[in-house]
């Protein structure tokens, strides 16, 4: 009789989780606008649009002064942003929110970035926030 009534109370928990890890990132489009957001930042090398679209979490390990030096310091000896190549997607719907995972390699006129960027909305937050941005210089020209 427990096994019996164990299954029942494991049943409708599966169900669950099953259905929660079945539903789709749909917000695809809004990440896109942040990923143009951030790239737009990188051809004008102003990111006065770019910083607010950083969570909390991010500006407190990476304050917005410091990462924006950070940013100009690293792409500013390479000259012009020159092409934005793709390098993998990826949409990750859990529990409490959805990650979309971009990869790009950023060609300047004298060196090659790569960089990842994390993108995500979390079901109890109003907005999509950029949680994660690596950038990795791959190669220098002169």
């Amino acid at each position: 009789m427990k096994r019996f009534l164990a299954r029942i109370l494991l049943f409708p928990l599966l169900l669950v989780l099953i259905s929660g890890c079945l539903t789709e990132a749909n917000q695809g489009a809004e990440a896109g606008q942040i990923v143009s957001t951030v790239h737009k930042g990188f051809q004008t090398g102003v990111w006065d649009a770019v910083m607010p679209l950083y969570d909390e979490q991010f500006l407190r390990v990476h304050p917005a002064s410091t990462w924006q030096q950070k940013m100009t310091s690293l792409t500013k000896p390479l000259g012009k942003l020159t092409n934005i190549k793709s390098t993998f997607q990826h949409n990750d719907p859990r529990f409490r929110g959805d990650f979309y995972l971009y990869g790009f390699l950023l060609h300047f006129e004298h060196g090659t970035i790569s960089e990842t960027l994390t993108i995500y909305k979390g079901v109890d937050k109003d907005r999509m926030t950029i949680s994660g941005h690596q950038l990795k210089l791959k190669k220098r020209s002169s």
